[in-house]
């Protein structure tokens, strides 16, 4: 909930950097070659190219790793992509062999509180086919004292997006220490996430070392389809309020450790700031698998009632499928109309830990004061109030 580090085997490739702004006009941009698998600070080289940049343009990375020890702000429309990508969705999924790699440092705290490692002021900016990770030999007792500082926590995520039709395709994101890997904040519109890999991000294991994958404060036509989340520890996918958006045919997985586990999947609901707003949007064709040592709490969360007294309303989410979570699908609580059904929840329920202790969950839970709200009546569901009591902590 915009709450370990992995190390990245990058393949090297030669080649030129460019900054483009049409097919036919391209400006070299050789301070990057300077910096690429050199270990230097890239951010200045970075910031330099996207300056250089007249209107909308792309800047194509030759593969390698550009290493990011000072925070990036994209302050101007651009799209950056690897130069002559791979095949394949995601820059090879797990590694990011022959693409551009931005790794992210070991950064100071920033006299500004609150500051990512990449902030995206800019409208219309693209990230396609390429990487971004956190480095992997990060020391531990530099990732606790940015992480345990609220003044410094976001430091440990990757990347914030702040300006409207922010586009995110086929780019393998992962190795964040704590936060989120990617925070869309409150008011942005037009959102485009699809083919990314997003995660491993954060320890499960320790608290405050946390790391959601997306966060979505409060977005409007957003659409976040056809990617993976894996390993992300807080939760995987967060909303704090979507109208017209759609949440589709995303796939939700873990590996078996615990400190790859996670306490929701998917969430609709609202932080005190935000609306809890979901008319509109629909939530559907998601697979969620927790994996057979069932590593996440909820597939679906609706509402917030297991951390703090939240809402949830409007919108649809139908035709999802649910996994081998401690509870497949928990609404508590709904504070207006939504349709919810015609979900499959299989390998769910039973007997796990919580903050309020042992006990036996249910496979699907309408809390009692949501029930008026669920359009459609689910078959099979109990009705229990889950109010502070988070389960996989």
């Amino acid at each position: 909930m915009a709450r370990m580090t992995f190390f990245v085997a990058i393949t090297m490739a030669l080649g030129a950097v460019a900054c483009v702004s049409d097919p036919s006009s391209a400006q070299t941009c050789a301070s990057m070659d300077l910096v690429r698998n050199s270990g230097k600070d890239a951010t200045p080289a970075l910031t330099e190219c996207i300056g250089k940049m007249a209107g909308k343009g792309a800047l194509r990375l030759s593969a390698g790793t550009y290493q990011l020890l000072t925070p990036l702000v994209i302050d101007r429309t651009v799209t950056i992509e690897t130069a002559s990508p791979p095949s394949g969705p995601a820059c090879s999924r797990d590694t990011g062999a022959n693409c551009a790699v931005m790794a992210i440092g070991q950064m100071q705290a920033q006299p500004t509180a609150g500051v990512m490692p990449i902030e995206v002021s800019a409208p219309d900016v693209r990230f396609r086919s390429m990487a971004i990770v956190g480095k992997g030999d990060k020391d531990a007792a530099w990732q606790r004292s940015i992480c345990l500082d609220p003044h410094s926590r976001p430091l440990g995520g990757a990347v914030r997006v702040r300006a409207d039709n922010f586009e995110m395709a086929n780019v393998l994101l992962k190795g964040t220490s704590c936060y989120t890997a990617l925070e869309i904040v409150k008011g942005v519109k037009g959102v485009a996430l699809n083919g990314n890999v997003i995660g491993p991000n954060g320890n499960h294991k320790i608290k405050d070392m946390w790391s959601d994958g997306v966060t979505v404060h409060d977005a409007t036509n957003a659409v976040i389809e056809n990617n993976i989340f894996q390993d992300n520890t807080d939760v995987q996918l967060i909303f704090g309020g979507c109208v017209a958006c759609r949440i589709a045919k995303n796939r939700f997985i873990h590996s078996g450790d615990v400190v790859h586990a996670s306490f929701a999947e998917l969430m609709l609901h609202a932080w005190p700031d935000t609306s809890g707003n979901f008319a509109g949007s629909v939530t559907s064709g998601n697979s969620i698998d927790c994996g057979a040592n069932r590593r996440c709490g909820y597939g679906i969360m609706i509402g917030g009632e297991p951390w703090y007294p939240s809402r949830a309303s409007g919108g649809t989410v139908s035709g999802n499928r649910v996994n081998n979570a401690l509870m497949g699908v928990n609404v508590d609580k709904l504070t207006g109309p939504m349709d919810i059904g015609d979900n499959i929840v299989a390998n769910s329920g039973g007997t796990a830990k919580s903050d309020c202790g042992t006990e036996k969950w249910p496979a699907i839970n309408i809390s009692p004061d949501s029930q008026k709200f669920v359009l459609e009546k689910i078959a099979g569901f109990a009705s229990i109030k889950t109010s502070r009591c988070l389960l996989n902590r």
